[in-house]
């Protein structure tokens, strides 16, 4: 076993293998950005290091497949700025982009507000009722709604709140009602068509899924303080 060892630390570290060595941590590190410019650039990077590597060596077919490597992701790197510049949002959809997407690229962003649709809702509308499965999972950019459990009031809905985000995660029953208190308006994603996307753009599902959390502990926040102001006082 150590003369195995032994043989393959004389031929990793050869110094004619540095460049290959070079090309496959950078290839590694590019897996690992969660920023797809980066992804590309590093891919890029690799895949040039790599074509040079096998050319030194004479291995002219995988030379190809590593120049077709970087070209492939030159060429998606330039669509992604060409539909980063491209068009602006109004402010409803930079809003849920602030909130839902802060560091997602520009491009990933408009194709998934692409899928959604914005709605407007008057006082007294139902948005999601308790023990029913919603279609639906919404982002309230505007307005108010009233929560309650067993007909009984347990919170509010407010600008920057989902609705139905613990049915789109578990996939179990809405827990509660919402019911609008004043014109409401937000954007709505169909959940089967939601998930789809998201399994083909970890970016943003990462992204969406963060906001989800951190709005399920804003809402726990804002629940817990609600019910310690409606307890009682101790009389002295």
């Amino acid at each position: 076993m150590s003369e195995y060892f032994t043989e393959f630390w004389i031929d990793f570290s050869r110094p004619e293998n540095m460049v290959g060595h070079l090309a496959y941590v950078l290839l590694i590190s590019s897996m690992m950005m969660r920023n797809i410019n980066w992804l590309r650039a590093l891919a890029i990077m690799a895949g040039t290091i790599s074509a040079f590597y096998y050319w030194t060596l004479d291995d002219k077919v995988s030379m190809f497949w590593e120049a077709l490597f970087t070209l492939v992701n030159i060429g998606q790197l330039l669509i992604l700025q060409v539909e980063n510049r491209r068009g602006s949002f109004s402010e409803d959809e930079k809003y849920f982009i602030q909130t839902c997407l802060p560091n997602v690229e520009r491009a990933h962003a408009r194709r998934l507000m692409k899928i959604g649709a914005w709605t407007q809702v008057e006082e007294d509308t139902v948005l999601i009722v308790e023990d029913t499965n919603p279609e639906q999972l919404k982002f309230v950019v505007s307005g108010s709604a009233l929560v309650t459990h067993a007909q009984r009031p347990i919170g509010k809905i407010h600008k920057g709140d989902f609705l139905g985000e613990m049915s789109y995660l578990t996939g179990k029953t809405a827990s509660a009602t919402a019911t609008t208190l004043e014109t409401v308006r937000y954007f709505a994603f169909d959940k089967e068509r939601l998930r789809d996307h998201l399994a083909r753009n970890m970016e943003v599902r990462h992204a969406l899924e963060t906001s989800f959390n951190r709005n399920l502990a804003d809402k726990l926040v804002k629940s817990n303080v609600g019910e310690m102001k409606n307890l009682p006082s101790n009389s002295a």
